[in-house]
């Protein structure tokens, strides 16, 4: 295949991973134990749902946990962090697209020192990707698919927590709401690593290197809500290793997110929030932040 043939196959790619909403980095933290991903999250007369997902999921993984469909029949609303359905449009890809490669006159070797660029190329090279591809995307891009070709080999890019819930509200007609524009995730994923190109792309390597040995675990223990397992597994050193990813991706947005919860949380209708699983954990986590707001927590 010709290194265009071979873009297309990588937009490609990258095409679909987006439509679902989020990477794999979104459900690579799970903290707080549980006997299953989702709770109700109760305070007065009024209560919602909260779920855990995982975005990328194999048709080995399902059937889901019976909490999901529980929690998803007595919702009024199905909330996600994006709105999906705007996510799918092309225009939408084209524009995301435009943000995420650089301009004719910059490139990702440029930024990086040798030896990491020569580690991508490597990278690359033994899964029959052009570094000439690579090279025009930030790294925010080299991360979508860079992730997506690995869990494509690992035979599990299917169809995700969030996306099997968002047809199947469709199809019902349950009302949609979300927790964050495109646009956001568009500027998290385009500035992701600015100034700090080489650290990210090392981590990036470094961190998808392990993928492989780290998803049975992590899906089994997801199901299981062995979460203080992959608390200790992934999101300790997610925060040693790179505490500007994950300040940025969970911390921030966590944090961006509560005052649309809580107006929610005030509506006489159920809600049915879903959210990758690392939003949940630790002490900025969701369930934590709604904790100290009064809120009493239920694992269904």
């Amino acid at each position: 295949m010709d290194r265009e043939g071979e873009h297309l196959k990588t937009k490609h790619r990258m095409i679909k991973q987006w439509s679902v909403g989020v990477i794999c980095f979104f459900f690579l933290t799970l903290a707080a134990h549980a006997g299953s991903p989702v709770w109700k999250v109760s305070r007065g007369d009024r209560h919602f749902y909260l779920g855990g997902t995982i975005h990328i999921l194999g048709e080995s993984d399902y059937p889901l946990p019976r909490a999901f469909d529980t929690a998803y029949a007595k919702a009024d609303t199905l909330v996600f962090e994006t709105d999906i359905q705007e996510s799918q449009d092309p225009k939408f890809t084209e524009a995301f697209m435009a943000k995420m490669v650089y301009p004719d006159n910059q490139t990702l070797e440029k930024l990086l020192r040798p030896v990491t660029f020569q580690e991508l190329k490597r990278f690359t090279a033994d899964r029959n990707i052009p570094v000439e591809v690579m090279n025009k995307f930030k790294p925010g891009l080299v991360l979508i698919t860079l992730t997506l070709v690995e869990v494509e080999q690992l035979g599990v890019a299917g169809i995700g927590v969030d996306e099997f819930f968002f047809s199947k509200a469709v199809k019902d007609g349950k009302i949609l709401h979300h927790l964050e524009s495109l646009e956001d995730q568009v500027s998290l994923f385009e500035n992701m690593g600015k100034g700090k190109e080489d650290e990210l792309i090392s981590y990036i390597l470094k961190d998808l290197k392990s993928l492989p040995g780290l998803l049975d675990v992590m899906k089994t223990a997801w199901k299981k809500g062995d979460n203080p397992g992959l608390g200790r597994a992934i999101l300790v050193p997610l925060k040693k290793d790179f505490p500007q990813l994950y300040q940025s991706m969970f911390v921030a947005r966590n944090q961006k997110w509560m005052p649309g919860i809580l107006a929610m949380a005030a509506t006489p209708e159920v809600e049915f929030i879903l959210v990758g699983a690392g939003h949940i954990v630790g002490d900025q986590g969701l369930l934590s932040l709604l904790r100290k707001q009064g809120f009493t927590i239920t694992n269904q």
